[in-house]
This record gives C-alpha cells, structure tokens and sequence, in this order.
C-alpha cells in the first residue's frame, strides 16, 4: 500500500509562466504521479487551467488580485499571492504546504524533503556574503559594507512595529519554502502585511526597502515580529539524485538556454516526451523547447555567455561613474515584467 503524501505544493503563474509551470508539473509528476499540486492563476484563461487540472490531484484556483499590464504590478502581484497561494491548501489534510517557483523542475522524487521531521518555516538562508552583495549599492557614504544596510532595518522595524532588535543577521529567500500547517496562519499575516507596504496600483509608491517586494516583506517579519515561525534550512538541494533544480530567473529557459542550464535541456525535453507519450495535452511550445533545435540552442548558448559577460563588465563601468542609488534600483527591478 502506498504512503500518503504529507505535502501540497502550490505554484502561482499568470499566462506568461503557463509554460514552465506545466513543465514543472510533468517534473512532479513524473516522479510521484499522486503529488496534490495547487495552482494559483492569475487571470487565466479556460484552456490555460486545462493544462493543468488534465493531471489527477492538480487543481486551479483563481486569485484574487488579477493581472495588470501597468509596469511592475505584475512582479509585486505575484509576490503579494504567495501568503494566498500557501492558504489554499487550508483545508486539506496534508500536515505540509510547499511553494515552489514556477520556473523550477524537480530531477528525482523530492517528496521526502518537502516534508521534514520538525515543524516550521524551511527557506534557503542567505550568507553573509550573500547579503553584501545583493545590498552593495544600497549604503549611505561611509557606512560599513557588511550586512543589512541600516536604513532597511530601520524601514522594516518601524513597518512591523513590534520587536525594536533584529531576530536574524542574514535573509532569507521568498521561493521554494515549505510551511508546517501548524504555523499556517503565518501566510495570512505575511501577505496582510505585504499588503500594508506593498503598492502594486501604483508600484513607484513601494519604498525601496522592498525591492524585493515579498521577500524583504518575509525578511522584515521574520526579524522583528514578536512570535513568527521558526526559521529553517530547506533540504529541497542536498540530494544530488533528486533535487529541485532553479533554471531562473533570467532569461527564461524557455526563450533562451544558457550555459548553467543547458545541463538541464535533455531532462526538460524528456519530461515534454513523456507528457506526449501519455496522452497530455501540450502548451504550443516555442523554439527553445523543441529537441530538433539543440545544435542551434547549443551555440546559441555560448554566445549569449560571451555576450552577458561584455555586458556586465560594461555595466560595472556605468555603476562606478554614474552610481546606483536605491531609487534607481529598485526603479529597474520593479519594472522587470513577469
């Protein structure tokens, strides 16, 4: 007699993401076909939920917010439902509730680390040196280039309005966490709160203390909230046989391969095999998704390496002469479109 699973895994996509998420539900699938999968849709269309609620337990559930093509609403959107995405599965029985990133696949069964021994919040922690980096240009002169900048910590604890000390000295990230039912109401007041600092009618209006909108909004709660979750590593990469392999954030793989990805190509084209093989129905797939094409996508691969490494040293040049304020940054992240 099989086990039951113990875990929901939620995945939210508009019609952009409907692709890789279908892929990504072949990964689940494939290796574990009674994995319960929730999908949070924005604005989807009929024949886009189709692709998914074909698969048995997988089921669509409209969100609340629905799609704007105002620049950067869509990227504070689809992080504002994460809080909703984990609330869907509220009312199941499993003790485990995972969101995943839409442009991930898993290599093997991952079941067994989407369901740890010990309740809790499991993310993937941020090093310090992690930190340093992704906050390099946000620093006033003279302030120590180790940390979190001080004007973000002080943005965060007076959002939160709760503890006056940091619980953590490093963050951690937004995507592929997994929640313990019995800490569940903690994605309530995750996106309550992201709602109170997160402005996705008018996205200028979001302070650049979050832009990372959902992820500093977990970070701010996490440290100075009086009672959150407690904090774990996430085991979702310690199995080099089966782990949940992140071909993102760009480009997107279905577009463009790149070096770090192309290891996963034959991987990404066998599941798409399968799904044909069995009877699935299929998303139109682009150029980049079609085995035929490898030599092509192959080459095309090292050059765009070669191309993105002029690139940054280029845009390194800029940053030094014309500098990065917060504003600017956090500007340009917003108006990445999802």
């Amino acid at each position: 007699m099989q086990n039951k699973l113990k875990t929901v895994v939620t995945v939210i996509t508009d019609s952009n993401f409907v692709l890789p998420v279908y892929v990504l539900v072949l990964s689940l699938k494939y290796f574990e076909p009674t994995q319960r999968i929730h999908i949070l849709g924005i604005s989807l269309s009929d024949k886009e939920k189709s692709f998914f609620t074909q698969f048995e337990n997988v089921f669509v559930f409209d969100s609340s917010i629905p799609r704007s093509d105002k620049p950067g609403a869509m990227r504070i959107i689809a992080d504002i439902l994460k809080g909703e995405a984990l609330l869907t599965a509220k009312d199941c029985e499993e003790p485990w509730v995972a969101l995943l990133d839409g442009d991930c696949i898993a290599t093997g069964n991952i079941g067994p680390y989407l369901a740890p021994e010990v309740p809790g919040l499991y993310a993937r922690s941020r090093s310090a040196e992690e930190d340093n980096r992704i906050f390099r240009y946000y620093r006033d002169t003279g302030e120590t280039k180790r940390g979190i900048p001080e004007k973000f910590l002080a943005r965060w604890k007076e959002d939160v309005g709760q503890n006056s000390t940091a619980a953590r000295i490093t963050t951690v990230l937004s995507g592929n966490l997994i929640l313990h039912r019995s800490y569940l109401d903690f994605a309530r007041v995750w996106q309550s709160f992201m709602g109170k600092v997160l402005n996705f009618s008018d996205p200028s209006k979001t302070d650049a203390a979050y832009y990372m909108p959902a992820e500093f909004a977990l970070n701010a709660w996490l440290m100075f909230a009086d009672n959150p979750p407690p904090v774990r590593e996430v085991q979702l990469n310690s199995n080099p046989a089966a782990y949940l392999a992140h071909l993102g954030p760009a480009p997107k793989y279905w577009r463009l391969w790149t070096k770090k990805n192309l290891p996963y190509f034959d991987k990404v084209m066998h599941l798409l095999d399968w799904a044909k093989k069995q009877g699935y129905a299929r998303p139109l797939l682009p150029y980049a998704l079609k085995k035929r094409n490898k030599p092509v996508i192959i080459a095309t691969a090292f050059v765009y390496g070669i191309f993105n490494a002029l690139r940054r040293k280029i845009k390194q040049i800029h940053k030094k002469i014309a500098g990065n304020s917060p504003e600017r940054q956090a500007r340009r992240y917003g108006q990445q479109r999802v």
